[in-house]
């Protein structure tokens, strides 16, 4: 299952993709909105979602993402190191869960799991 992570972040995208591999998923990284549109995705499994990125905001691209038919559905988890602050927003804006950073790993995988219906193979 692919795993599309949307983080500016080197250190955080490191952390996230070793952590998810290691789960048994594939993970794309890009470290823009312009990068995660243009990559390869065509159905990944879920959207993992920074809400503050270098050249827009999280809520706009997963507007943008979603307007691609085969994308409408994939459920995208919003991730925002402001806290409590963006959560309403972030539901609004069409996201399925919302997370802090630094984000709980064992939290990451239970929301995971909950979007998915269960866990990949290892």
């Amino acid at each position: 299952m692919q795993i599309v992570l949307v983080e500016d972040n080197p250190l955080m995208q490191q952390l996230f993709t070793i952590f998810l591999r290691g789960q048994g998923f594939e993970v794309t990284v890009a470290a823009t909105g312009a990068a995660a549109l243009a990559a390869p995705i065509s159905s990944p499994a879920l959207f993992l979602i920074d809400l503050r990125l270098p050249d827009c905001d999280g809520f706009d691209l997963l507007q943008q993402l979603r307007t691609r038919p085969e994308l409408r559905q994939c459920p995208a988890i919003a991730l925002s190191g402001l806290g409590e602050s963006d959560r309403y927003a972030a539901l609004a804006a069409g996201f399925d869960r919302f997370l802090t950073k630094p984000t709980d790993l064992d939290e990451l995988m239970l929301t995971i799991s909950e979007l998915l219906g269960g866990m990949p193979a290892r």
